[in-house]
């Protein structure tokens, strides 16, 4: 790695250490990281121009450093990397606070091929791949097999919620493809992870992170809601319904071979998640919301 960042970049460095499949070292006492680069292609330059702009609005955050002849990727040992530069914060674990401080609106003109707010589209195709993918291997997943209906009939009904009762809202903000509470700052500022979409992506994925890992008081939460119009709410009821704290591990284990019992801690937690709807109806319930009957109808 030390020569391709000498031929890409003109950085003459030693001090280079991999760690996992990423590379860091520090230059000029700025610190660097070359990182595995695994989202789609075409989407370097939006994101490039994205981070740009981020920085330009205030942002403390990485910097994406393009090569000496402008390109966004280079390829070393048959992969893709981008260098970035680290911001000068100190690293910490994300909060709720976090999330609600984030808040750039951006326009998604700009950013087509990183705009991920057609949910209903979105779901609908993935859930229809899974549905054949693991049809053909659920054999040699008994603990999957025995559970992935409930969650696939789930998914399902986020659809159709979210395809009768939402409105779109115009506004749309830099998100993230997944924020949890187990992210750390660095992580939550690296343009990597960064999408186009409603606000609440970036929130009801935080709140599902966190009835499934943590002991929690509902009230806890109060802050997070009272700014919310009934649209946001509707938004918000879509996007924790929508089951992605069981096929984000699905997916591990299907594709990164995590040990199946793995998915035996957020099975265990689902009710957590409909306590939390459940909440979300009853606090707004004079904004004549439309009430999931099988949530409603639940202990």
């Amino acid at each position: 790695m030390n020569n391709a960042i000498l031929f890409f970049y003109n950085i003459n460095v030693s001090n280079v250490e991999k760690i996992n499949k990423n590379y860091y070292f520090n230059y000029l006492n700025n610190n660097y990281g070359v990182y595995s680069y695994n989202r789609d292609v075409l989407e370097a330059r939006s994101i490039y121009s994205l981070n740009l702009e981020l920085l330009n609005k205030g942002l403390i955050g990485y910097e994406i450093i393009s090569t000496i002849t402008g390109e966004i990727l280079f390829i070393y040992e048959g992969n893709y990397y981008i260098m970035m530069k680290f911001p000068d914060i100190q690293n910490r674990m994300i909060n709720y606070q976090d999330i609600l401080d984030f808040n750039f609106e951006i326009d998604s003109n700009k950013y087509k091929n990183l705009d991920k707010s057609n949910w209903g589209f979105s779901w609908s195709n993935k859930i229809d791949f899974i549905d054949y993918q693991f049809g053909q291997m659920k054999n040699k997943f008994p603990i999957l097999d025995s559970t992935i209906d409930y969650f696939i009939g789930v998914w399902e009904n986020a659809i159709s919620y979210y395809n009768d009762n939402v409105k779109e809202p115009e506004k749309k903000y830099v998100c993230h493809k997944r924020t949890s509470v187990t992210m750390d700052l660095l992580e939550f500022l690296n343009p990597l992870n960064f999408v186009i979409d409603y606000k609440e992506r970036d929130i009801g994925e935080y709140l599902k992170s966190y009835v499934t890992t943590k002991n929690f008081s509902i009230h806890s939460f109060d802050n997070i809601f009272k700014y919310l119009s009934r649209n946001n709410i509707i938004l918000l009821i879509s996007r924790i319904l929508f089951p992605s704290y069981f096929f984000d591990l699905y997916e591990k284990i299907i594709v990164d071979k995590l040990n199946e019992k793995e998915i035996l801690k957020v099975i265990d937690k689902k009710s957590n998640i409909i306590h939390l709807l459940k909440y979300i109806f009853d606090r707004y319930r004079d904004l004549n919301i439309p009430y999931i009957d099988w949530i409603k109808k639940s202990d």
